[in-house]
């Protein structure tokens, strides 16, 4: 006996009710998160000549959107503003040095002129969950070479052509009183990237605008040797800053890119 309409348009309605319900419980158990706040601080207790940079109490400022800030100021002058007396500035095989230093070292470069449209790009912006004085954040450089590179002696014409470097994290640790004390610079993540065969950040801009691309690694002797090199003979700007000139909390005693002592 066949089952009269409305009898079957209930079956069916139950059955299409069935397979929705199981069809939601299925999207539910996939989705994935659309949100992450990040992991709960270290369980794990550390001493380092670096827990200078942390303090008792919490920030009284909004530490993302001064680092903000901070990194899509354009100018010397306006980053300049962001830096405490004792600021160092570290990367990889650079530092430590001073701002001045740094800004000294690139405008014998003639990096600014010789870049015009230079962009740092950076996003990602993301407060440490172990210090919430620190703040990191991507970056991935680009610009146009149209003016000649200057490396002591030693003058790159211009390529005119389009840079773009493989992206490096930055990282800043504020004080209480608002002011970066130590920022930090990682190597290219990715040395496939970009146009500078793996080289980053200044040197990335000096291999964009001609100069060969050679080893800059740490702990290269050969690199630790022509640092220091180029320091005795001078004219070509400092890969870190003078010893009288480091503040005093700096404690490492490695140079350039010298390997860890600590």
């Amino acid at each position: 006996m066949k089952p009269v309409p409305i009898i079957s348009a209930a079956i069916l309605t139950v059955n299409e009710c069935s397979a929705f319900n199981a069809f939601a419980q299925v999207k539910k158990s996939l989705q994935l998160p659309t949100n992450y706040d990040g992991p709960p601080p270290s369980k794990v207790n550390t001493e380092s000549w670096l827990d200078v940079l942390e303090y008792d109490q919490p920030p009284t400022f909004d530490v993302l959107s001064k680092t903000i800030a901070f990194a899509t100021s354009k100018t010397y002058e306006e980053r300049n503003e962001f830096l405490s007396s004792d600021y160092v500035f570290r990367g990889p095989i650079i530092g430590p040095i001073t701002f001045n230093d740094v800004k000294n070292t690139q405008q014998g470069f003639n990096i600014m002129d010789a870049f015009p449209n230079l962009e740092t790009r950076p996003f990602g912006f993301t407060v440490d969950p172990d210090n919430p004085y620190r703040c990191y954040w991507f970056e991935r450089w680009e610009g146009t070479n149209t003016d000649s590179v200057k490396i002591g002696k030693l003058v790159l014409p211009p390529t005119n052509s389009d840079v773009k470097l493989p992206t490096h994290i930055m990282s800043v640790h504020w004080t209480p009183e608002g002011k970066i004390k130590y920022s930090c610079l990682s190597s290219p993540l990715d040395r496939w990237e970009g146009t500078t065969k793996g080289a980053g950040a200044i040197f990335g801009l000096l291999v964009g605008a001609g100069l060969g691309s050679s080893n800059a690694s740490v702990g290269d002797l050969m690199l630790r040797f022509q640092q220091r090199l180029v320091h005795l003979i001078g004219g070509v700007g400092r890969n870190w800053s003078l010893e009288e000139d480091i503040p005093s909390w700096w404690k490492s005693k490695a140079r350039g890119a010298d390997p860890n002592d600590m």
